[in-house]
């Protein structure tokens, strides 16, 4: 497996950590602030527990992918293909929507434009190169990912909030 393929791989946990801190440490504020346009509520705890949830599982199949196994059926080039516009780029966009919808800042938007855009740019800059990536593919890793991070994002939250809860 190609070098810089791994070191993207492996780079994933990292940067997903680094903007979901970011997220972690402004949400409740943000949501308590925007209490008359936000129609729910998340507590620190229940935000950090859903994260750390979405988190061990991309986490363990980069692990998987680093060491050149497939995780969930992709290979580690697909994986990689499908995290980077499927995860990052369509949450990023969706941080740039919050942004003009707020008129100000949202939780995540400075690592979003600081490392989350770079990171996403640099890697499909590299797995289109590669031709490992089509636009097509692309596209559609982009779209399930846009259309899909919500219902993952309520799972978590609603499995993080029972578990608080319960325990």
């Amino acid at each position: 497996m190609n070098s810089k393929l791994k070191v993207l791989i492996i780079l994933f946990p990292f940067l997903y950590l680094l903007h979901d801190l970011e997220e972690i440490m402004t949400i409740e504020s943000f949501i308590e602030a925007k209490s008359t346009l936000i129609p729910f509520r998340v507590t620190t705890g229940e935000f950090a527990l859903a994260f750390t949830l979405l988190w061990i599982v991309a986490s363990i199949g980069c692990i998987k992918a680093f060491a050149g196994k497939p995780f969930l059926k992709m290979k580690p080039a697909t994986y990689l293909s499908f995290l980077v516009p499927g995860i990052l780029l369509a949450n990023g966009i969706g941080h740039l929507v919050q942004l003009i919808v707020f008129k100000g800042y949202v939780p995540g938007i400075i690592t979003t434009l600081m490392i989350i855009f770079p990171y996403a740019l640099f890697a499909l800059k590299f797995l289109f190169s590669e031709r490992l990536l089509t636009l097509k593919r692309f596209l559609c890793y982009f779209s399930l990912g846009f259309v899909l991070q919500a219902p993952f994002a309520l799972i978590a939250h609603i499995v993080s909030h029972f578990i608080l809860t319960f325990f």
